[in-house]
């Protein structure tokens, strides 16, 4: 018996896949309802990735957009060529579990003010850990995640909506999507989930959590995913270094970056400790160089970003706790440190937040 179709375009971003794709591609095709649409948008694998999808899924479109743009210029790339208002972006290294889009659909149905509906992820190593749920904004420019590493027996879905989305498995709206500009493309990848829920939220749009919709991730990008107790790449730490202030730069009110800044350069100075002592100095250098040759396109994205913002950051950040890796800083100086950090940031934030625009 043949699926039913939904009137929604499914778009898996892939670069060098060809080991992923076959199971990523059977899932999404076995769900039912199935997608209507399916497009590959290929960041020019030098694998064979194409051919793979041109010899085994004739029903399904190949977009190559002719150079590795990242995960950012990709998504941006299938929005233009999808056919629905309802867009499913799928990472190639995640399956989806029997179900998934119809629970999608169905939060996403619940209200209108829902924009965006992240998928529920688990860890690809073992299917009991929760490794994506969620998070909100911290105003320090980070990710707080909920539910992170947490067995799936333990996870308490949240009781409505949630403040970000993690890219790797979501709905969305089309039109919200094109209102919100799409993801920043000068980004490549990391802190693109939070520069595109920010932009989304400032709007007035919802982003949910639907737990029903259940996918495996995989594997991470390599040379980039923290899987693993206490690993952390020196790609991470360089990345961390430039995007984080070119998210704040191009997202955040002026008088909210203005008042926050000494708790912004706090935290840079023990995060540069932090990189330093990993052995990560010069990749966190690295990342302050490329942010200041970035900061003329901050400044050119932050017009269009902030343009239809309904919403102040005082009702978007939060302060709780830091999302760190297991292993980073459970025990001995790094917890004593963690905690007076979250302490502090939480209280600054109490002070400052009712000025913030």
């Amino acid at each position: 018996m043949q699926s039913r179709q939904a009137v929604l375009t499914a778009i898996v971003v892939n670069w060098n896949g060809e080991d992923y794709l076959p199971d990523c591609l059977n899932a999404l095709l076995a769900q039912d309802p199935a997608p209507d649409e399916v497009i590959v948008v290929d960041n020019h694998s030098d694998d064979r990735s194409r051919a793979v999808v041109a010899e085994r899924y004739p029903q399904v479109q190949v977009v190559d957009t002719g150079f590795n743009g990242g995960p950012c210029h990709a998504r941006n790339v299938g929005v233009a060529h999808a056919s629905n208002e309802r867009v499913l972006f799928v990472d190639n290294d995640v399956v989806l579990h029997a179900g998934a889009i119809a629970a999608l659909i169905e939060c996403m149905d619940r209200d209108e003010r829902v924009a965006m509906v992240q998928a529920r992820s688990v860890c690809g190593d073992d299917a009991e850990v929760v490794h994506y749920d969620g998070g909100d904004l911290h105003f320090l420019g980070t990710l707080i995640l909920r539910n992170w590493y947490r067995p799936l027996s333990e996870a308490e879905p949240p009781a409505g909506p949630v403040g970000a989305a993690i890219a790797l498995c979501f709905l969305v709206k089309k039109s919200a999507y094109e209102q919100a500009g799409g993801f920043d493309e000068n980004l490549f990848i990391l802190y693109e989930d939070n520069e595109f829920s920010y932009k989304l939220r400032m709007r007035g749009h919802q982003i949910c959590l639907c737990p029903a919709a259940v996918c495996t991730h995989l594997a991470g990008t390599v040379g980039l995913s923290v899987r693993g107790e206490a690993h952390y790449p020196g790609k991470r730490t360089y990345l961390h270094s430039k995007n984080r202030w070119y998210v704040l730069f191009t997202c955040m009110h002026w008088r909210t970056l203005i008042l926050t800044i000494p708790a912004q350069l706090i935290y840079g100075v023990v995060y540069a400790a932090f990189g330093a002592g990993r052995g990560h100095l010069g990749s966190w250098i690295r990342g302050k160089w490329e942010l200041l040759c970035l900061l003329p396109k901050a400044f050119a994205a932050r017009g269009p970003a902030q343009r239809g913002r309904t919403v102040p950051d005082r009702d978007l950040l939060v302060a709780w706790p830091m999302t760190l890796n297991p292993g980073l800083a459970d025990t001995g100086v790094g917890a004593v440190v963690r905690r007076t950090m979250d302490r502090f940031f939480a209280l600054y934030w109490r002070m400052i937040r009712g000025l913030c625009g």
